[in-house]
């Protein structure tokens, strides 16, 4: 049986909740607001979305 070390271990528990707790939730944030961005910059130039006679 493979057995792992402890610092092994409490390194890969350490990687998991920075992924899980910080990464990927700083990402999506990050992702919506870019895309809000995108939308929003495009509005300037196209103007609002409307029903296009």
């Amino acid at each position: 049986m493979n057995t792992t070390p402890a610092s092994s271990r409490r390194r890969e528990w350490q990687t998991f909740l920075l992924l899980t707790v910080i990464l990927i939730p700083l990402l999506s944030v990050m992702f919506v607001a870019g895309y809000g961005f995108i939308v929003w910059f495009l509005q300037m130039f196209f103007g609002p979305p409307g029903h296009g006679i």
